[in-house]
């Protein structure tokens, strides 16, 4: 869950990022979203569904974001999803 928090700059008040927890266990990120323990790494495990619709006047889109650190990607989503319909992930590697 990205938690935001609303402060005071310059006369106005502004919704900014504070923390990141995970929507299943609670646990907190500690690099904002970022859930490695490594500064130099980086492990994103943000579920993400956009709804968009554009026409010729204009368009909207809607966002629906899971957050869930990787412990329970692994353990609770990738098992339920694997065991259910026996899903299997794509798996890329980079190296750079």
């Amino acid at each position: 869950m990205k938690h935001m928090k609303t402060v005071l700059i310059l006369e106005h008040t502004e919704e900014v990022f504070d923390k990141l927890t995970c929507d299943v266990c609670g646990a907190e990120s500690l690099w904002d979203e970022n859930w490695s323990s490594k500064e130099h790494e980086k492990v994103n495990t943000t579920i993400t569904l956009e709804e968009e619709e554009s026409l010729p006047s204009g368009g909207s889109a809607k966002i629906t974001q899971y957050h869930i650190c990787p412990t329970c990607f692994k353990n609770h989503l990738a098992t339920w999803l694997e065991s259910h319909r026996n899903a299997k992930p794509t798996i890329l590697n980079s190296v750079w």
